[in-house]
């Protein structure tokens, strides 16, 4: 996901403020993400998946706030394939934020103990599996909107 997300960032970089922090935020949460769930001789205490839980939130947020409203006018005025792109995948995204949503309501304010019968690993699992197909599903909508941004102001993709 890491290689993926350097890829996308190199593509995108410079294009337009608001899609560079969503990206920058983005690989914050990916590195956090990994952090979490790829350490393996200590649970992560409830401090950490409360951070987590945020920065899980506020990306989700950015991108419905910042991202997707920025992306769904494009569509609206354009016509064809990239507006059914947009009707397919807007609402995979929209799924997602609610599977993300129900991972913040379940960990954002656990104590220790209950952290101890929750099954966190499965969970993040569950987790990095959705995440990886939002940000599939996130740079095929940016894309489509800079090559659309391209093709109406006749500058090459």
């Amino acid at each position: 996901m890491l290689r993926k997300m350097e890829q996308t960032k190199e593509q995108l970089a410079g294009k337009h403020q608001a899609l560079d922090a969503f990206i920058n935020a983005r690989q914050n949460l990916l590195v956090e993400y990994i952090r979490l769930s790829t350490n393996q001789k200590t649970q992560p205490t409830p401090e950490e998946l409360s951070e987590f839980c945020g920065q899980l939130v506020d990306y989700v947020c950015a991108g419905h706030f910042e991202i997707y409203d920025y992306v769904m006018a494009a569509y609206e005025a354009s016509r064809g394939n990239a507006r059914i792109l947009a009707e397919r995948i807007y609402p995979r995204l929209k799924q997602s934020a609610g599977e993300a949503l129900n991972f913040h309501d379940k960990y954002a304010q656990v104590d220790e103990d209950t952290l101890l019968e929750l099954e966190l690993d499965q969970d993040l699992g569950q987790l990095g599996e959705m995440l990886e197909e939002r940000f599939e599903l996130e740079d095929r909508l940016v894309s489509a909107i800079s090559l659309l941004n391209h093709l109406d102001t006749g500058e090459p993709a």
